[in-house]
Protein backbone atom coordinates (compact mmCIF):
# COMPACT_ATOMS: atom_id res chain seq x y z
CA UNK A 1 0.00 0.00 0.00
CA UNK A 2 3.13 2.31 0.51
CA UNK A 3 4.66 1.63 -2.93
CA UNK A 4 1.20 2.65 -4.28
CA UNK A 5 0.95 5.76 -1.93
CA UNK A 6 4.66 6.70 -3.17
CA UNK A 7 3.44 5.63 -7.22
CA UNK A 8 0.36 8.38 -6.60
CA UNK A 9 2.43 11.36 -5.42
CA UNK A 10 5.01 10.43 -8.28
CA UNK A 11 2.43 11.01 -10.58
CA UNK A 12 1.14 14.31 -8.95
CA UNK A 13 4.70 15.46 -8.85
CA UNK A 14 5.47 14.80 -12.31
CA UNK A 15 2.20 16.69 -13.34
CA UNK A 16 3.49 20.19 -11.31
CA UNK A 17 6.92 20.39 -12.55
CA UNK A 18 5.30 19.49 -16.48
CA UNK A 19 2.51 22.46 -14.74
CA UNK A 20 5.13 24.63 -13.23
CA UNK A 21 7.90 24.44 -16.30
CA UNK A 22 5.49 25.05 -19.13
CA UNK A 23 1.60 25.42 -18.31
CA UNK A 24 -1.46 23.09 -17.57
CA UNK A 25 -2.66 23.04 -21.07
CA UNK A 26 1.01 21.27 -21.90
CA UNK A 27 -0.55 17.93 -21.87
CA UNK A 28 -3.69 18.51 -23.50
CA UNK A 29 -1.71 19.88 -26.36
CA UNK A 30 0.76 16.78 -26.66
CA UNK A 31 -1.64 14.63 -26.64
CA UNK A 32 -3.99 16.14 -29.02
CA UNK A 33 -1.31 16.61 -31.48
CA UNK A 34 -0.43 12.96 -31.53
CA UNK A 35 -4.63 12.14 -31.79
CA UNK A 36 -4.29 14.69 -34.66
CA UNK A 37 -2.01 13.14 -36.18
CA UNK A 38 -2.73 9.38 -36.23
CA UNK A 39 -6.19 10.73 -37.16
CA UNK A 40 -4.55 11.50 -40.49
CA UNK A 41 -2.66 8.14 -41.29
CA UNK A 42 -5.72 7.13 -40.34
CA UNK A 43 -8.36 8.61 -42.61
CA UNK A 44 -5.71 7.80 -45.28
CA UNK A 45 -5.13 4.58 -44.79
CA UNK A 46 -7.11 2.98 -47.45
CA UNK A 47 -4.33 5.19 -49.51
CA UNK A 48 -1.87 3.81 -47.91
CA UNK A 49 -3.06 -0.12 -48.26
CA UNK A 50 -2.32 0.45 -52.00
CA UNK A 51 1.42 1.01 -51.84
CA UNK A 52 2.14 -0.72 -48.48
CA UNK A 53 0.78 -4.00 -47.24
CA UNK A 54 -0.95 -3.53 -43.92
CA UNK A 55 1.04 -6.48 -42.09
CA UNK A 56 4.26 -4.14 -43.22
CA UNK A 57 2.75 -1.08 -41.88
CA UNK A 58 1.88 -3.10 -38.46
CA UNK A 59 5.39 -4.60 -38.59
CA UNK A 60 6.91 -0.89 -38.55
CA UNK A 61 4.82 0.47 -36.58
CA UNK A 62 5.11 -2.11 -33.80
CA UNK A 63 9.13 -1.85 -34.00
CA UNK A 64 9.08 1.83 -33.29
CA UNK A 65 7.11 1.87 -30.14
CA UNK A 66 9.59 -0.73 -29.41
CA UNK A 67 12.63 1.42 -30.39
CA UNK A 68 10.53 4.06 -28.34
CA UNK A 69 10.91 2.31 -25.59
CA UNK A 70 14.39 2.09 -26.03
CA UNK A 71 14.80 5.34 -26.18
CA UNK A 72 12.77 6.65 -23.24
CA UNK A 73 14.54 4.06 -20.67
CA UNK A 74 17.48 6.06 -21.06
CA UNK A 75 16.94 7.62 -17.90
CA UNK A 76 18.24 4.36 -15.96
CA UNK A 77 22.07 5.63 -17.29
CA UNK A 78 21.45 8.35 -15.19
CA UNK A 79 19.91 7.39 -12.40
CA UNK A 80 22.53 8.90 -9.91
CA UNK A 81 22.50 12.28 -11.56
CA UNK A 82 18.93 12.53 -11.96
CA UNK A 83 19.00 13.86 -8.50
CA UNK A 84 21.21 16.93 -8.71
CA UNK A 85 20.94 17.49 -12.66
CA UNK A 86 17.33 16.85 -13.56
CA UNK A 87 15.71 19.93 -12.07
CA UNK A 88 18.58 21.61 -9.81
CA UNK A 89 17.34 22.29 -6.80
CA UNK A 90 14.39 21.69 -6.47
CA UNK A 91 13.79 18.52 -4.36
CA UNK A 92 12.35 15.06 -5.82
CA UNK A 93 10.95 11.95 -4.59
CA UNK A 94 13.70 9.82 -6.01
CA UNK A 95 15.86 11.45 -3.54
CA UNK A 96 13.96 11.29 -0.57
CA UNK A 97 16.16 8.25 0.49
CA UNK A 98 18.45 10.99 1.92
CA UNK A 99 16.10 11.85 4.19
CA UNK A 100 13.24 8.83 4.69
CA UNK A 101 13.88 5.33 5.57
CA UNK A 102 13.07 3.94 2.11
CA UNK A 103 15.94 2.36 -0.31
CA UNK A 104 16.31 4.44 -3.19
CA UNK A 105 16.39 1.08 -5.70
CA UNK A 106 12.94 0.82 -4.49
CA UNK A 107 12.07 4.31 -5.46
CA UNK A 108 13.94 3.37 -8.83
CA UNK A 109 11.79 0.55 -9.54
CA UNK A 110 8.51 3.02 -8.68
CA UNK A 111 9.91 5.97 -10.70
CA UNK A 112 10.41 3.26 -13.70
CA UNK A 113 6.54 2.05 -13.53
CA UNK A 114 5.44 5.54 -12.79
CA UNK A 115 7.40 6.78 -16.28
CA UNK A 116 6.10 3.39 -17.85
CA UNK A 117 2.28 4.28 -17.63
CA UNK A 118 3.15 7.83 -18.17
CA UNK A 119 4.08 7.23 -21.50
CA UNK A 120 1.53 4.72 -22.29
CA UNK A 121 -1.32 7.03 -21.60
CA UNK A 122 0.10 10.28 -22.76
CA UNK A 123 1.50 8.60 -25.68
CA UNK A 124 0.26 5.62 -26.89
CA UNK A 125 -3.48 6.32 -26.10
CA UNK A 126 -3.62 9.07 -28.06
CA UNK A 127 -2.65 6.93 -30.86
CA UNK A 128 -5.12 4.94 -30.47
CA UNK A 129 -7.81 7.39 -29.73
CA UNK A 130 -6.77 9.23 -32.98
CA UNK A 131 -7.52 5.87 -34.75
CA UNK A 132 -11.16 5.51 -33.18
CA UNK A 133 -12.06 9.32 -34.65
CA UNK A 134 -10.39 8.30 -38.04
CA UNK A 135 -13.10 5.14 -37.46
CA UNK A 136 -16.03 7.33 -38.30
CA UNK A 137 -14.41 7.75 -41.80
CA UNK A 138 -13.13 4.92 -42.96
CA UNK A 139 -13.59 0.97 -41.70
CA UNK A 140 -11.82 0.41 -38.93
CA UNK A 141 -12.96 -2.14 -36.11
CA UNK A 142 -13.23 -1.29 -32.41
CA UNK A 143 -11.87 -4.73 -31.62
CA UNK A 144 -8.95 -3.92 -33.76
CA UNK A 145 -8.11 -0.85 -32.36
CA UNK A 146 -8.36 -2.75 -28.78
CA UNK A 147 -6.06 -5.45 -29.66
CA UNK A 148 -3.65 -2.78 -31.49
CA UNK A 149 -3.62 -0.84 -28.24
CA UNK A 150 -2.59 -3.98 -26.26
CA UNK A 151 -0.24 -4.96 -28.84
CA UNK A 152 1.84 -1.84 -29.49
CA UNK A 153 1.81 -1.12 -25.41
CA UNK A 154 3.27 -4.67 -25.18
CA UNK A 155 5.96 -3.50 -27.73
CA UNK A 156 6.74 -0.51 -25.71
CA UNK A 157 7.23 -2.54 -22.46
CA UNK A 158 9.91 -4.40 -23.77
CA UNK A 159 11.82 -1.70 -25.20
CA UNK A 160 11.55 0.34 -22.21
CA UNK A 161 12.29 -3.15 -20.20
CA UNK A 162 15.08 -4.00 -22.07
CA UNK A 163 16.69 -0.17 -22.21
CA UNK A 164 16.09 0.02 -18.63
CA UNK A 165 18.54 -3.01 -18.18
CA UNK A 166 20.82 -2.19 -20.05
CA UNK A 167 21.85 0.84 -19.08
CA UNK A 168 21.32 0.44 -15.63
CA UNK A 169 23.71 -2.23 -16.25
CA UNK A 170 26.26 0.04 -18.15
CA UNK A 171 26.38 2.47 -15.56
CA UNK A 172 27.16 0.32 -12.66
CA UNK A 173 29.34 -1.71 -15.13
CA UNK A 174 30.73 0.62 -17.53
CA UNK A 175 31.55 1.06 -21.33
CA UNK A 176 32.79 -2.14 -21.40
CA UNK A 177 29.09 -3.41 -21.53
CA UNK A 178 28.46 -1.77 -24.69
CA UNK A 179 31.52 -3.62 -26.41
CA UNK A 180 29.80 -6.94 -25.73
CA UNK A 181 26.36 -5.67 -26.99
CA UNK A 182 28.12 -4.51 -30.12
CA UNK A 183 30.38 -7.75 -30.62
CA UNK A 184 26.66 -9.95 -30.41
CA UNK A 185 25.01 -7.72 -32.63
CA UNK A 186 27.94 -7.88 -35.75
CA UNK A 187 28.03 -11.76 -34.55
CA UNK A 188 24.40 -12.09 -35.56
CA UNK A 189 24.65 -9.83 -38.41
CA UNK A 190 27.18 -12.07 -40.11
CA UNK A 191 25.18 -15.40 -38.91
CA UNK A 192 22.89 -14.47 -42.42
CA UNK A 193 19.55 -14.21 -40.39
CA UNK A 194 16.26 -13.03 -42.56
CA UNK A 195 16.02 -9.94 -40.38
CA UNK A 196 12.12 -9.16 -41.62
CA UNK A 197 10.86 -13.13 -40.78
CA UNK A 198 13.13 -12.27 -37.10
CA UNK A 199 11.17 -9.14 -36.89
CA UNK A 200 7.61 -10.74 -37.54
CA UNK A 201 8.28 -12.84 -34.52
CA UNK A 202 8.35 -10.17 -32.43
CA UNK A 203 5.88 -11.26 -29.26
CA UNK A 204 3.52 -8.18 -29.31
CA UNK A 205 3.40 -8.56 -33.08
CA UNK A 206 2.48 -12.39 -32.62
CA UNK A 207 -0.05 -11.60 -29.79
CA UNK A 208 -1.85 -8.98 -32.39
CA UNK A 209 -2.53 -11.54 -34.62
CA UNK A 210 -3.20 -13.89 -32.41
CA UNK A 211 -4.56 -12.36 -29.44
CA UNK A 212 -3.00 -14.56 -27.47
CA UNK A 213 -3.68 -13.96 -23.36
CA UNK A 214 -0.64 -15.68 -22.60
CA UNK A 215 1.76 -13.78 -24.33
CA UNK A 216 0.34 -10.70 -22.79
CA UNK A 217 0.67 -12.35 -19.44
CA UNK A 218 4.45 -13.55 -20.21
CA UNK A 219 5.35 -9.88 -21.38
CA UNK A 220 4.01 -8.41 -18.49
CA UNK A 221 5.74 -10.60 -16.37
CA UNK A 222 9.22 -10.50 -18.48
CA UNK A 223 8.76 -6.50 -18.01
CA UNK A 224 8.24 -7.13 -14.48
CA UNK A 225 11.22 -9.27 -13.74
CA UNK A 226 13.76 -6.92 -16.04
CA UNK A 227 13.00 -3.72 -13.89
CA UNK A 228 13.02 -5.50 -10.70
CA UNK A 229 16.78 -6.90 -12.02
CA UNK A 230 17.37 -3.73 -13.33
CA UNK A 231 16.97 -1.47 -9.67
CA UNK A 232 19.41 -4.11 -8.73
CA UNK A 233 22.23 -2.73 -10.70
CA UNK A 234 21.03 0.81 -9.12
CA UNK A 235 23.54 2.21 -6.48
CA UNK A 236 21.80 1.44 -3.09
CA UNK A 237 22.59 5.26 -2.06
CA UNK A 238 23.59 7.32 -4.95
CA UNK A 239 26.85 9.70 -4.21
CA UNK A 240 29.21 12.00 -6.39
CA UNK A 241 31.91 10.29 -8.49
CA UNK A 242 35.10 12.02 -6.43
CA UNK A 243 36.93 13.00 -9.45
CA UNK A 244 40.83 14.32 -9.63
CA UNK A 245 42.16 16.43 -12.61
CA UNK A 246 44.80 18.41 -13.45
CA UNK A 247 44.68 21.95 -14.18
CA UNK A 248 44.18 22.39 -17.46
CA UNK A 249 41.59 25.92 -18.07
CA UNK A 250 44.50 28.02 -19.00
CA UNK A 251 45.46 25.39 -21.69
CA UNK A 252 42.03 25.24 -23.05
CA UNK A 253 41.54 28.60 -22.60
CA UNK A 254 44.67 29.48 -25.05
CA UNK A 255 43.34 26.70 -27.72
CA UNK A 256 39.93 28.04 -27.71
CA UNK A 257 40.79 31.62 -27.90
CA UNK A 258 42.86 31.30 -31.06
CA UNK A 259 39.41 30.81 -32.70
CA UNK A 260 37.16 32.58 -30.69
CA UNK A 261 38.96 34.97 -28.35
CA UNK A 262 35.71 36.61 -26.82
CA UNK A 263 34.13 33.67 -25.94
CA UNK A 264 37.30 31.69 -25.21
CA UNK A 265 36.68 31.30 -21.11
CA UNK A 266 33.03 30.62 -21.12
CA UNK A 267 33.72 28.13 -23.81
CA UNK A 268 36.94 26.55 -22.27
CA UNK A 269 34.78 26.06 -18.52
CA UNK A 270 32.12 24.40 -20.87
CA UNK A 271 34.48 21.72 -22.31
CA UNK A 272 36.20 21.34 -19.09
CA UNK A 273 32.46 20.44 -17.54
CA UNK A 274 31.56 18.27 -19.85
CA UNK A 275 35.47 16.09 -20.20
CA UNK A 276 35.53 15.94 -16.52
CA UNK A 277 31.78 14.99 -15.94
CA UNK A 278 31.67 12.67 -18.17
CA UNK A 279 28.53 14.22 -19.73
CA UNK A 280 30.41 14.36 -23.23
CA UNK A 281 29.32 10.66 -23.90
CA UNK A 282 25.82 11.31 -23.33
CA UNK A 283 26.07 13.96 -25.54
CA UNK A 284 27.76 12.51 -28.42
CA UNK A 285 25.33 8.80 -27.51
CA UNK A 286 22.01 10.98 -27.43
CA UNK A 287 23.26 12.84 -30.76
CA UNK A 288 24.10 9.86 -32.59
CA UNK A 289 21.64 7.43 -31.51
CA UNK A 290 18.57 8.58 -33.17
CA UNK A 291 20.72 9.51 -36.37
CA UNK A 292 21.65 5.40 -36.61
CA UNK A 293 18.25 4.49 -36.21
CA UNK A 294 17.34 6.61 -38.61
CA UNK A 295 20.18 4.48 -41.02
CA UNK A 296 18.90 1.70 -39.80
CA UNK A 297 15.14 2.10 -40.50
CA UNK A 298 15.78 3.50 -43.78
CA UNK A 299 17.85 0.53 -44.73
CA UNK A 300 15.42 -1.51 -43.45
CA UNK A 301 12.52 -0.28 -45.90
CA UNK A 302 15.28 -0.24 -48.60
CA UNK A 303 16.81 -3.83 -48.06
CA UNK A 304 14.17 -6.06 -45.76
CA UNK A 305 10.77 -4.71 -47.21
CA UNK A 306 11.92 -3.88 -50.66
CA UNK A 307 9.95 -1.46 -50.56
CA UNK A 308 10.41 1.07 -54.27
CA UNK A 309 12.17 4.16 -52.28
CA UNK A 310 15.73 5.22 -52.07
CA UNK A 311 16.75 7.80 -49.62
CA UNK A 312 19.91 9.20 -50.88
CA UNK A 313 22.85 10.86 -48.83
CA UNK A 314 20.94 14.49 -49.05
CA UNK A 315 18.15 13.17 -47.37
CA UNK A 316 20.09 12.00 -43.84
CA UNK A 317 21.94 15.41 -44.22
CA UNK A 318 18.86 17.37 -44.30
CA UNK A 319 17.87 14.89 -41.27
CA UNK A 320 20.81 15.55 -39.18
CA UNK A 321 19.73 19.32 -38.80
CA UNK A 322 16.47 18.08 -37.40
CA UNK A 323 18.39 16.00 -34.91
CA UNK A 324 20.36 18.83 -33.84
CA UNK A 325 17.65 20.05 -31.91
CA UNK A 326 18.61 16.90 -29.25
CA UNK A 327 22.27 18.14 -29.53
CA UNK A 328 21.71 21.74 -28.62
CA UNK A 329 18.89 20.76 -26.10
CA UNK A 330 21.78 19.05 -23.96
CA UNK A 331 24.72 21.55 -24.49
CA UNK A 332 22.01 24.20 -22.72
CA UNK A 333 21.11 21.73 -20.38
CA UNK A 334 25.13 21.48 -19.02
CA UNK A 335 24.83 22.85 -15.94
CA UNK A 336 22.72 24.66 -13.65
CA UNK A 337 22.85 28.69 -14.84
CA UNK A 338 21.31 30.24 -11.71
CA UNK A 339 25.34 30.72 -10.63
CA UNK A 340 25.47 33.25 -13.71
CA UNK A 341 23.45 35.85 -12.07
CA UNK A 342 26.41 36.99 -9.69
CA UNK A 343 28.78 36.97 -12.66
CA UNK A 344 29.16 39.84 -15.24
CA UNK A 345 27.81 37.64 -17.83
CA UNK A 346 24.75 38.26 -20.00
CA UNK A 347 22.22 35.19 -21.13
CA UNK A 348 23.12 36.24 -24.88
CA UNK A 349 27.34 35.72 -24.78
CA UNK A 350 26.39 32.29 -22.87
CA UNK A 351 23.74 31.30 -25.62
CA UNK A 352 26.27 31.84 -28.29
CA UNK A 353 29.14 30.12 -26.04
CA UNK A 354 26.52 27.10 -26.87
CA UNK A 355 26.17 27.98 -30.47
CA UNK A 356 29.65 27.26 -30.72
CA UNK A 357 30.23 24.13 -28.87
CA UNK A 358 26.89 22.86 -31.25
CA UNK A 359 28.87 23.63 -34.28
CA UNK A 360 31.92 21.89 -32.82
CA UNK A 361 29.81 18.84 -32.10
CA UNK A 362 28.12 19.04 -35.31
CA UNK A 363 32.06 18.65 -37.00
CA UNK A 364 33.38 15.99 -34.40
CA UNK A 365 30.28 13.50 -34.80
CA UNK A 366 28.38 14.82 -37.74
CA UNK A 367 30.73 15.09 -40.82
CA UNK A 368 32.14 11.31 -39.96
CA UNK A 369 28.32 9.63 -39.93
CA UNK A 370 27.75 11.59 -43.43
CA UNK A 371 30.91 10.15 -44.67
CA UNK A 372 30.24 6.79 -43.51
CA UNK A 373 26.83 6.56 -45.14
CA UNK A 374 28.31 7.88 -48.14
CA UNK A 375 30.78 5.39 -48.24
CA UNK A 376 27.65 3.08 -46.98
CA UNK A 377 25.77 3.73 -50.25
CA UNK A 378 28.39 4.30 -52.56
CA UNK A 379 27.36 7.98 -52.83
CA UNK A 380 30.75 9.92 -52.18
CA UNK A 381 30.35 12.09 -54.89
CA UNK A 382 27.39 13.45 -53.08
CA UNK A 383 29.34 14.36 -50.06
CA UNK A 384 30.29 17.71 -50.66
CA UNK A 385 26.53 18.90 -51.24
CA UNK A 386 25.40 16.93 -48.57
CA UNK A 387 28.02 18.52 -46.28
CA UNK A 388 26.55 21.79 -47.95
CA UNK A 389 22.88 20.85 -46.56
CA UNK A 390 24.03 19.64 -43.52
CA UNK A 391 25.57 22.93 -42.71
CA UNK A 392 23.12 25.24 -43.76
CA UNK A 393 19.96 23.14 -41.95
CA UNK A 394 21.78 22.81 -38.58
CA UNK A 395 23.14 25.99 -38.31
CA UNK A 396 19.63 27.35 -38.91
CA UNK A 397 17.68 25.01 -36.70
CA UNK A 398 20.57 25.83 -33.94
CA UNK A 399 19.80 29.80 -34.43
CA UNK A 400 16.17 29.46 -34.13
CA UNK A 401 16.68 27.47 -30.80
CA UNK A 402 18.60 30.03 -29.83
CA UNK A 403 16.59 32.79 -30.57
CA UNK A 404 12.85 30.99 -29.53
CA UNK A 405 14.56 28.91 -26.43
CA UNK A 406 17.86 30.33 -25.47
CA UNK A 407 19.06 28.41 -22.55
CA UNK A 408 15.83 26.77 -21.53
CA UNK A 409 15.14 24.74 -24.32
CA UNK A 410 14.21 21.27 -22.32
CA UNK A 411 11.07 23.55 -21.64
CA UNK A 412 10.52 26.62 -23.38
CA UNK A 413 10.32 23.89 -26.73
CA UNK A 414 7.13 21.94 -24.88
CA UNK A 415 5.30 25.18 -25.02
CA UNK A 416 2.56 25.17 -27.13
CA UNK A 417 2.69 28.57 -28.55
CA UNK A 418 7.15 28.38 -28.78
CA UNK A 419 6.77 25.03 -30.06
CA UNK A 420 4.60 25.91 -33.00
CA UNK A 421 6.73 29.27 -33.79
CA UNK A 422 9.46 26.68 -33.80
CA UNK A 423 7.67 23.86 -36.05
CA UNK A 424 6.26 26.91 -38.29
CA UNK A 425 10.17 28.14 -38.78
CA UNK A 426 12.07 24.61 -39.21
CA UNK A 427 9.43 22.09 -40.72
CA UNK A 428 8.78 24.04 -44.30
CA UNK A 429 12.88 24.00 -44.68
CA UNK A 430 13.26 19.88 -43.75
CA UNK A 431 10.39 19.51 -46.19
CA UNK A 432 12.11 21.39 -48.91
CA UNK A 433 15.39 19.85 -48.20
CA UNK A 434 13.93 16.10 -48.29
CA UNK A 435 12.08 16.65 -51.49
CA UNK A 436 14.80 17.89 -53.28
CA UNK A 437 17.39 15.15 -51.63
CA UNK A 438 14.15 13.05 -53.36
CA UNK A 439 14.28 14.79 -56.84
CA UNK A 440 17.76 15.14 -57.38
CA UNK A 441 18.43 11.62 -58.96
CA UNK A 442 15.83 13.11 -61.41
CA UNK A 443 17.30 16.62 -62.09
CA UNK A 444 20.64 16.88 -60.40
CA UNK A 445 21.06 20.27 -61.76
CA UNK A 446 18.36 21.93 -61.32
CA UNK A 447 18.39 20.61 -58.01
CA UNK A 448 21.43 21.33 -56.82
CA UNK A 449 20.72 25.02 -57.77
CA UNK A 450 17.54 25.08 -55.66
CA UNK A 451 19.60 23.30 -52.99
CA UNK A 452 22.44 26.60 -53.06
CA UNK A 453 19.39 29.28 -53.10
CA UNK A 454 17.78 27.94 -50.14
CA UNK A 455 21.09 27.59 -48.04
CA UNK A 456 21.58 31.00 -49.11
CA UNK A 457 18.20 31.81 -47.80
CA UNK A 458 18.32 29.88 -44.42
CA UNK A 459 21.89 31.27 -43.77
CA UNK A 460 20.83 34.80 -44.12
CA UNK A 461 17.87 33.77 -41.74
CA UNK A 462 20.08 32.14 -39.70
CA UNK A 463 22.17 35.22 -38.89
CA UNK A 464 18.81 37.67 -38.34
CA UNK A 465 18.22 35.24 -35.67
CA UNK A 466 21.68 35.57 -34.46
CA UNK A 467 21.36 39.58 -34.39
CA UNK A 468 18.26 39.31 -32.92
CA UNK A 469 19.18 37.38 -29.71
CA UNK A 470 20.22 40.74 -27.63
CA UNK A 471 16.77 42.19 -28.39
CA UNK A 472 15.11 38.89 -26.86
CA UNK A 473 17.41 37.94 -24.95
CA UNK A 474 19.40 40.07 -23.37
CA UNK A 475 18.61 41.59 -19.11
CA UNK A 476 16.77 37.88 -18.72
CA UNK A 477 17.45 36.30 -16.09
CA UNK A 478 19.25 33.16 -15.68
CA UNK A 479 16.72 30.38 -13.87
CA UNK A 480 16.70 26.37 -13.85
CA UNK A 481 13.79 26.30 -16.52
Amino acid sequence: MLDVNILKLMFKEEFRLQASFFNRSYFLFSSLTIVLFTFIMGVTLPMLRRAVAIDDLLLVAHWVLLFYGLGVGGFAMFGDRILERRFGSVSLLLGSGYTLPIRFRRLFFLFYIKDTIYYIFFTILPMIMGLALASVFVPISFSSLFYLFISLTMSFLIGISISVLMFAVIARLGASVLFVIAAGGIYLWFTGIDIKVVAAQLPALVFYHSHSVYIVIGILIISLLLGVLSSGFIKEMPTPHERRAKEAFMRTLRLTSRFVSKYGPMLSKDILDLVRSGIIFPVILTFLTPLLFLYAVTWFVESVMLWNFSFSLLFYAAMVGFFCTLLYSWLSNIDISECYNSLPMSMPHVIRTKLILFLFFICVVAVPYLAAIGYLKGEMDLLWIGLFIMFTVSAYVGSVLAYLTGLFTNSYLLDAKILMLFSLAVVPVLLAETLLSFYYPVNSNTSAIYIAGLGVVIVAASMLFLNRLDSRWKGKMFRIA
